[in-house]
């Protein structure tokens, strides 16, 4: 595995680093690059200490082939000496039970089988074999639905528990090492269905961009020589993204820890000190201020509602956001109120009524020192 085995020591050695003795659990699917991931992380386990197990999902989809890539991850698994966590579900019947569809409903019971795998075997990560190809195709749907800096970060080396380190290599050095090893992997036939946006994209759209940018290369070239470099052009380009994208969020952190104003269910901002910041930077700021009580969901619409709350000098609002919280913007402030069970302020707010100005030792509602509340400008 002379290609994957390099790409494997970086990142167990940055960005997926976990500590020695730690357990790691692959989710293994029998397709190429989650057989690369199984045997290469086996083969460099040793030098950082790491032990392997792994986890398979059958979704009682696609009959005999989903059997066949049971029976081969079970088979690859006993031969290299791994732990295999393998479950069965009626999939269709469990989306629908739940509401779900498509690849994202079965994504989403992946997920959630593989996080309990985890709790079974009590590992300290859960590995994903996303390439350099999937973050090509990730960037062009992001592109093409209009994402801001954040979304165009394309697919994190980690996030949480859950880590990626393949994201450097192409589809094309995995088949390579696959292959010179004598090594099989499945092929899932729903790959190449048209009815999902990244087949399409990876099918059609990445191979017609390789043609247009190369003025019209050879077929076999748009296939894997072209595909492969401009897959490793665009994870440079998407970490190099990532970067500024970490730089900026940091700092909108801090200035919301030193300018916000928290008594749950309420928060406040100022928006005077705010109006002056760049965009990227004035939008991070709403986000993490979002996130600085505890909450998610929050879409681009809402964001843009509540960036021209905050620049506008009339008031505006109530603006509603996720999980029935409601933003209003007056007199200098956004205010931020949660939907609380039971509390009044939360399901009527009122717009006019002032937060009570707290003093520098202001804590928010859970009794956590938020810093200086007292707003000053940011720089």
């Amino acid at each position: 595995m002379r290609r994957i085995e390099p790409i494997l020591r970086r990142a167990l050695s940055g960005a997926c680093a976990l500590p020695r003795g730690a357990r790691v659990l692959i989710a293994a699917s029998g397709g190429a690059d989650s057989t690369a991931l199984l045997v290469a992380l086996c083969r460099v386990a040793p030098e950082f200490g790491l032990e392997v197990c792994a986890a398979h999902l059958h979704h009682g989809l696609r009959g005999a082939a989903a059997d066949g890539d049971a029976g081969h991850v079970a088979t690859l698994c006993s031969a290299l000496g791994v732990p295999l966590d393998s479950g069965r579900i009626d999939g269709p019947a469990v989306m629908r039970a739940r509401g779900l569809s498509g690849q994202d409903g079965l994504r989403r019971l992946r997920r959630e089988y593989l996080a309990a795998a985890a709790g079974r075997a009590r590992v300290h990560a859960i590995a994903t074999a996303h390439t350099a190809d999937d973050q090509l195709e990730t960037l062009l749907m992001r592109l093409g639905r209009g994402a801001g800096l954040t979304g165009l970060a394309g697919i994190a080396p980690r996030r949480g528990r859950w880590i990626r380190p393949l994201l450097a290599a192409t589809r094309a050095d995995i088949e390579a090492d696959l292959a010179a090893a004598r090594i099989a992997w499945r092929e899932d036939r729903s790959n190449g269905d048209p009815a999902y946006t990244r087949n399409r994209v990876r099918h059609h759209a990445v191979p017609a961009l390789i043609a247009a940018l190369e003025g019209g290369g050879s077929a076999s070239r748009s296939g894997t020589e072209g595909r492969a470099g401009l897959a490793r052009r665009t994870a440079s380009a998407v970490s190099e993204l990532r970067e500024v994208s970490r730089w900026i969020e940091a700092k909108a952190r801090r200035i919301v820890r030193r300018v916000a104003v928290i008594e749950r269910p309420v928060m406040v901002l100022p928006t005077v000190p705010l109006r002056g910041l760049p965009r990227l930077l004035r939008r991070a700021v709403l986000r993490q201020a979002w996130r600085a009580v505890g909450r998610t969901g929050l879409r681009r619409a809402h964001l843009d509602a509540l960036d021209r709350a905050l620049l506008a000098t009339a008031p505006r609002g109530p603006i509603r956001l996720p999980e029935g919280a409601v933003a209003t913007a007056r007199r200098g402030e956004l205010r931020f109120v949660a939907a609380t069970a039971g509390t009044e302020a939360a399901k009527h707010p009122a717009p006019g009524r002032r937060a009570p100005a707290p003093g520098p030792d202001a804590r928010c509602g859970r009794g956590r020192r938020w810093g200086t509340v007292a707003p000053r400008p940011t720089r």
